[in-house]
């Protein structure tokens, strides 16, 4: 892996319950891990869902490997660009330790369709 590859900085979020001011549970996102990624478009599809068309994005964001944090398919990751300030949020569908070698992290994401 290419260093200069790694050129977006990325949060990496895990859900967490909290609770309101009414005692009833809030889902919320913790930032768990950031550091610098790549992020590679794979695919493009529309699909239709719910009586109208939903754009699915796949990418592909190749990251160091860490052993401080375990990154899982319950998670998200969230980018900012840093020129026009618009949020990407990312949902992780898998993670792969390419050739189990412990250097790299793969994760193949979804983009939701607006900020959270």
């Amino acid at each position: 892996m290419l260093a200069g590859k790694l050129n977006r900085r990325i949060s990496v979020q895990a859900p967490s319950t909290d609770q309101d001011a009414f005692g009833q549970p809030l889902q919320t996102w913790n930032t768990v891990y950031e550091c610098w990624a790549s992020i590679d478009v794979q695919n493009s599809q529309l699909v239709y869902a719910t009586a109208e068309f939903v754009s699915k994005v796949t990418h592909r964001l190749e990251m160091r490997w860490t052993p401080s944090v375990a990154i899982a398919p319950n998670q998200r990751v969230v980018y900012t660009e840093p020129t026009t300030n618009i949020t990407h949020v990312y949902e992780i569908q898998a993670v792969v330790n390419t050739k189990q070698a412990n250097k790299e992290l793969v994760l193949f994401v979804y983009e939701l369709n607006g900020a959270e």
